[in-house]
């Protein structure tokens, strides 16, 4: 197997490097610098080939192997073919490890020339053999009859792949993975730097070469969350962009800690302060993508988000935490080592100072951070605490954050406006006095005009207010004399422009669900929408169309749904029809089909196990799937099986019966098993959710049908959940503007950093 010896050669090269540099470190030896750097290389070629040889073997449709079986078929585009490449969990440790690599090449010229390199490529070296060891035990080169011994013939070739997920078959999944896994390979550069500084007893020097690596991975992984933000607005149908899940919480962390970072980086380099906060805020950077990346992908959360991976079995649930305790175990380890060492400058600083202001704005972030790590955690240790697991409610979000980002809007206009060092008190009132002033009466007209109520988010909105204006202002005058310094206030104006659309999208967000009869125009929300029918797209799904008025002006919108036979339920596309303050949004829930009164009408229930509802002068219950060992054995086999619901109906004055509707799956053909209660209605199995039972997330949804009523010829009736989004592109603005600022930040810090090199040069 080709790709499992070039995984093992390059861990094997890697590991050579790594303790070639630690040689060089430890003597100075010239000959082991000379040799790390050919083992990284060696490395980095290798990585470049197995990569390129798996994105062939998917390409070229090598259902040999269980990865490619699992996420590629014959019927897929070539970029969502290219996208298998990193849907599964080998695949995307592959992505992180490539683009670890990569980074790497740039990262050994760099810290070579700023007189850290055998320190930090030993550090960074260990983390790409990290990954690697990562890929050994989780091989993503293995065949069929590998991952099923006994069940599947050696050398056996299928015909055809299980598929990409429905869920992933969109554009964004050919651009947003790469761009997150290209900001969590660009996390261990702080960190390498932090532990070089510490191995090099220089805890002062190291921050000016870092900054910029800090920076770009702050970049790059804000770019990342945004467009998961954008893909799960625009395809998702969540009807918003974060959903406070795991999986967006694990990129939200690092990302935090990497601004918080760059915050006291500042003061450090201006008063000498704040040594070990950098050193400790820049290990948490990684640490942290390393501690999300074990809840997301370790299984544990499986019952608690939405769209965390599957249990990738116990050597890799123990890799993930023994890599976890390796890395967070030599930053504590090196930390005390040289604590004693390490100097103390206590801040000059008065509390009216920037120096000051950033420090504050850096203690917030690391609180929002560290709110949001034990809410994501709180399955684990609501586990080891109450014997179960639960998820806190999105409400313990919003409570403990909004706070911190009234905060951290004043402070963003605070820092900006004060001068270094000192600000006396009278000049303070003087700087501070006029942006207040607009501020106070801005927010106070937008707080009546829009019937603001809630006093938080009204405080919420002078803050994000106040930050636009001071920012404008301190920039403006910085862009006249040189705009290279403009990417602090860049950024702050993106993010006082971003607060004001989270508050928009969300406190005037209006939705009604609607029953689209086909041709007949229903009034909501001040647009008039008129549903004229179906047509197939591809080969299982369907677009609705509805035509939408509003003033004279039409538009045709149309919403997707389809019954997919890779996850076995319904799947909802929305649509969004993109005005220049609004978005409206309509989202598809079921087609109640026209013709006869029969079992496939599309009513249907939704339950989570031992939720009961009314139907009629029915109380139906469901109790839990049915699904024998004997069917169980049959789907580890392979072969057919039957999953069936039970249902308790029970009806006043009569005693409760229960019936089992249920599904017959044989290979790709899925059969429905309806059950009939009495002669009155007749149940069947529309969408299950087998693993999910325990969670908040309904289990089932039952399809019902009235027989007792008379057969009569009907419409069809789309049912949608539409909805105004105000003011929702000043939430994508803001944050692309955020990212701009911090690009031209990037981009000053190169330039210093190699500046100072080049004097160091001439000096020596």
């Amino acid at each position: 197997m080709l790709g499992g010896i070039l995984v093992k050669l390059a861990f094997v090269a890697c590991l050579v490097s790594v303790l070639a540099f630690l040689e060089n470190h430890r003597s100075g030896n010239s000959r082991a610098l000379s040799l790390g750097r050919a083992a990284f290389h060696a490395s980095v070629v290798t990585i470049l080939i197995f990569s390129a040889l798996q994105l062939y073997y998917i390409l070229t449709h090598q259902f040999q192997y269980t990865y490619i079986w699992s996420y590629s078929s014959r019927d897929l585009s070539t970029p969502l073919l290219i996208s298998t490449f990193y849907a599964g969990q080998e695949g995307s440790f592959m992505l992180w490890t490539l683009f670890t690599a990569l980074i790497g090449v740039f990262l050994l010229q760099d810290s070579s020339r700023k007189g850290y390199e055998p320190q930090v490529m030993s550090v960074y070296g260990t983390i790409q053999l990290a990954l690697l060891l990562m890929m050994v035990v989780k091989n993503p080169f293995a065949y069929v009859w590998e991952s099923w011994p006994g069940q599947v013939e050696v050398g056996f070739v299928p015909q055809d792949g299980r598929g990409l997920n429905p869920l992933l078959q969109n554009y964004w999944m050919v651009i947003h993975p790469q761009v997150l896994f290209s900001g969590f390979s660009a996390m261990g550069v702080p960190y390498a730097y932090a532990i070089a500084a510490l191995m090099k007893r220089d805890y002062t020097n190291w921050i000016r070469p870092a900054t910029p690596w800090i920076v770009y991975g702050a970049t790059v992984l804000g770019c990342g969350i945004m467009m998961g933000g954008f893909w799960a607005y625009e395809t998702l149908g969540w009807g918003g962009y974060w959903a406070w899940d795991p999986v967006e919480n694990s990129s939200l962390v690092p990302w935090l800690f990497s601004v918080a970072t760059i915050h006291t980086i500042l003061s450090q380099r201006k008063s000498g302060a704040f040594v070990r906060t950098n050193i400790v805020l820049a290990i948490l950077c990684f640490v942290t993508v390393l501690y999300s990346t074990f809840l997301t992908r370790s299984g544990v959360l499986g019952d608690t988000s939405v769209h965390s991976f599957v249990a990738p079995g116990m050597w890799v649930y123990w890799l993930l935490i023994a890599i976890i305790t390796l890395f967070t175990g030599i930053g504590i380890l090196m930390l005390v080592l040289r604590s004693k060492e390490m100097p103390r400058i206590p801040p000059k600083h008065s509390y009216f100072s920037r120096e000051f202001a950033l420090f504050l704005g850096s203690a917030t972030l690391v609180s929002a951070a560290v709110f949001v790590t034990v809410g994501t955690s709180a399955p684990i240790i609501t586990q080891i605490l109450q014997g179960k697991t639960t998820a806190v409610d999105i409400s313990y979000y919003v409570t403990t954050t909004l706070p911190l980002g009234i905060a951290i809007g004043i402070l963003a206009g605070v820092g900006q406006l004060l001068w270094w060092n000192r600000t006396d008190s009278t000049g303070m009132l003087r700087i501070l006095l006029p942006s207040v002033g607009i501020a106070a009466v801005s927010s106070l007209a937008m707080v009546i005009f829009f019937d603001l109520n809630n006093f938080q988010v009204a405080l919420f909105v002078f803050g994000a207010v106040f930050a636009l204006i001071a920012n404008l202002q301190v920039g403006w005058r910085i862009v006249k004399g040189n705009p290279k310094y403009a990417g602090g206030s860049v950024a702050h104006v993106g993010l006082a422009i971003m607060f004001l659309g989270f508050v928009g999208s969300s406190t005037y967000d209006e939705r009604q669900t609607l029953s689209l009869t086909e041709g007949e125009p229903v009034q909501a929300l001040g647009y008039t929408l008129t549903y004229t029918g179906h047509k197939p797209i591809d080969h299982e799904k369907f677009a609705f169309s509805v035509d939408v008025e509003r003033n004279g002006k039409a538009y045709t919108i149309a919403p997707i749904m389809y019954y997919s036979k890779f996850n076995e339920g319904l799947m909802r596309n929305p649509d969004i029809l993109n005005l220049i303050t609004k978005d409206f949004y309509v989202a598809p829930l079921s087609l109640e089909q026209g013709g006869k009164n029969e079992a496939t009408s599309g009513k249907s229930m939704s339950f989570r196990k031992g939720e009961t509802k009314k139907l009629g002068d029915l109380e139906v219950t469901f109790v839990g799937f049915d699904v024998p060992m004997a069917e169980k054995a049959s789907m580890l086999e392979g072969g057919g099986a039957k999953i069936g619901a039970t249902l308790l109906v029970k009806e006043y004055g009569k005693k409760p019966v229960e019936i089992v509707p249920a599904k017959l799956i044989a290979g790709d053909q899925v059969s429905d098993r309806p059950a009939k209660y009495e002669s009155k209605y007749e149940f069947r199995i529309a969408n299950m959710n087998a693993d999910r039972t325990d969670s908040d997330a309904p289990a089932v949804e039952i399809a019902y049908s009235d027989l007792a009523a008379p057969d009569r010829t009907e419409k069809d009736i789309l049912v949608v959940e539409a909805s105004i989004k105000p003011y929702i592109n000043l939430v994508w603005s803001g944050v692309i503007i955020l990212l701009v600022g911090f690009t031209v930040t990037i981009v000053r810090r190169a330039q210093e950093a190699r500046a100072l090199t080049s004097h160091a040069s001439e000096l020596l």
